[in-house]
């Protein structure tokens, strides 16, 4: 099976980045192999429509599971689901964690899918789609200030 695993630095030992559409890498684990590489995410730029063409890159390279530190977007859940990826949203840990905890089988308590609907095909209420949000929200500002604390260091 092969896992996607989002990154922002090509290192096994970086955390598991925040973002999905706009991450720097995707680090592709096959489970059958144990073999890790890093691809670039060719849509990390683009100005709209980021979390579809990544989902779409990560259908046409094989994957089978998706794992993130963030959460997938509305449409490139869509995208994710209809190829049938399963989706790991929420990871905490460096990607070498990801790996791990996948062997070990333990991978499936940090499992959840971000989808409009529930898991009985109902629609969210619009307080727990607003929850979601405001989490997804903070996660990325969050992610955002890292970025500027980093910034200010390289500057110096």
């Amino acid at each position: 099976m092969k896992v996607a695993i989002t990154a922002d630095v090509a290192d096994e030992n970086s955390p598991v980045s925040m973002v999905f559409g706009r991450c720097a890498y995707y680090a592709i684990y096959d489970t059958e192999t144990n073999r890790l590489d890093f691809v670039p995410n060719p849509g990390a730029m683009i100005p709209r429509g980021a979390g579809v063409q990544a989902g779409q890159f990560l259908v046409e390279q094989g994957v089978q599971m998706l794992i993130t530190g963030g959460m997938t977007g509305p449409n490139a859940t869509m995208v994710l689901n209809q190829a049938g990826i399963r989706i790991i949203n929420g990871f905490t840990g460096r990607i070498r964690d990801a790996i791990e905890q996948l062997r070990s089988g333990r991978l499936g308590g940090v499992s959840y899918q971000r989808t409009p609907y529930g898991s009985a095909g109902t629609e969210l209420s619009p307080e727990d789609e607003l929850r979601m949000l405001e989490e997804e929200k903070a996660r990325i500002e969050e992610r955002l200030e890292e970025i500027k604390r980093r910034l200010r260091e390289l500057k110096k």
